[in-house]
């Protein structure tokens, strides 16, 4: 078994108790959006067009004083279709939660992938199984998004949301406990 420095030692002890109080907060708001997804499908698509009414809103104002620039009217487009999906997300909601199943089960099956390497990339120095757990429920839930029904969208995107959090919460938790046991 390795020894730690002091130095390693504190840091370690620093990470495994702030990965104890992320698994906490994710557990949290993971048992909250299961307990009501259409809540929390409804909070992700307002904050998603928030998001993309403020990032257009940015790219506009940079147009503002970069009219000779060669990317002027690709950032003006850019920044105009922003705003436009952001307001749509905001007006339409359940058009926006359609759309937001549809990039997240997309996302979940990329960052399943990018877990199962990595947990077959790591080996013994970390908690690997918990890690390609995750990715494994995290595949399956981007295969669940992609294949449901519009009907179900709504509440498919709050609940696999919650299973989410939930399983990262997990996978910070065993991180947490056994960095705590490694310092």
């Amino acid at each position: 078994m390795t020894t730690l420095s002091s130095d390693d030692h504190d840091s370690t002890g620093r990470l495994s108790t702030w990965s104890l109080v992320l698994a906490g907060v994710l557990a949290v708001l993971g048992g909250l959006a299961l307990a009501a997804p259409w809540a929390a499908s409804t909070v992700v698509d307002v904050f998603c067009g928030i998001t993309l009414i403020a990032a257009g809103v940015s790219q506009l104002v940079m147009t503002v004083g970069t009219f000779t620039w060669r990317g002027f009217w690709l950032t003006l487009l850019c920044g105009t279709l922003s705003i436009m999906a952001g307001t749509g997300m905001l007006v339409l909601p359940a058009a926006g939660i359609a759309a937001l199943v549809t990039f997240l089960g997309l996302m979940l099956l990329f960052e399943s992938t990018a877990k199962v390497v990595a947990a077959f990339s790591i080996g013994e120095y970390y908690p690997w199984g918990w890690l390609l757990l995750d990715g494994i429920v995290t595949g399956a839930l981007g295969l669940i998004l992609l294949t449901s029904r519009p009907a179900e969208a709504g509440v498919l995107l709050g609940v696999f949301v919650g299973i989410s959090l939930l399983s990262s919460a997990m996978l910070f938790a065993s991180a947490g406990l056994w960095l705590k046991k490694m310092a």
